[in-house]
C-alpha cells in the first residue's frame, strides 16, 4: 500500500515539470497602431505602447519596437540599416549578421554585446504595406534563445 509520502515523492517531479513549462509559457502581443504581433514570455510586462514606440520586458529581457514609415526602403537598404544601428550603438561584438523572413517580414539581425549587454538587433520590412520596424531585444545571459525566439515570432495583421 503507497503511503501519502511516497504519492507525494511521486507526484512532485511531476508537479516540477508543470511549474517550469508555466514559468516559460509565452503569450501573444499586438501592436495594433502598427499591425504586429510577436510573442513574448507570460511575465512581460508593457511599458510603452503609443504610435512611436513599443517597449515590453520582464528582469531577463527587454524589448524595443521603432517604426519606419518608408515606402522607398528595400531589402538592400535594411542590411545597411541594422548594420549603422549596431555601428552607431557602438557593440564591441557582432555576430551572426544574417537574413530574417519571418512571416510577412523580411530583414536582416545582428546579435551584439556593449559593455556587457547583449542585444538582437533587427531592420525588418513588411512586404505587404510601408510599415518598417527597428526592433532591439536586449537580454540577460543564457537568454539568448529566449531573444532569438521572440524575434523570430514576428508577424504582421491587417
Amino acid at each position: 500500500m503507497m503511503t501519502k509520502l511516497n504519492r507525494c515523492l511521486l507526484l512532485l517531479p511531476m508537479l516540477f515539470l508543470l511549474a517550469q513549462q508555466g514559468a516559460f509559457a509565452q503569450v501573444e502581443l499586438r501592436w495594433d497602431t502598427h499591425g504586429v504581433g510577436f510573442s513574448v514570455p507570460s511575465n512581460f510586462k508593457i511599458e510603452t505602447n503609443n504610435a512611436e514606440e513599443f517597449t515590453a520586458s520582464n528582469d531577463n529581457l527587454y524589448l524595443s519596437i521603432i517604426p519606419i514609415q518608408d515606402e522607398n526602403l528595400t531589402k538592400d537598404h535594411l542590411a545597411d540599416a541594422v548594420i549603422a544601428m549596431a555601428k552607431e550603438l557602438n557593440y564591441d561584438v557582432v555576430d551572426e549578421v544574417d537574413k530574417a523572413d519571418v512571416d510577412d517580414f523580411t530583414g536582416y539581425y545582428v546579435k551584439g554585446r556593449k559593455e556587457g549587454v547583449n542585444a538582437v538587433l533587427m531592420a525588418m520590412m513588411d512586404t505587404e504595406s510601408s510599415t518598417n520596424l527597428l526592433v532591439v531585444i536586449v537580454y540577460a545571459d543564457g537568454y539568448e534563445n529566449k531573444a532569438v525566439d521572440i524575434a523570430g515570432s514576428f508577424f504582421a495583421y491587417d
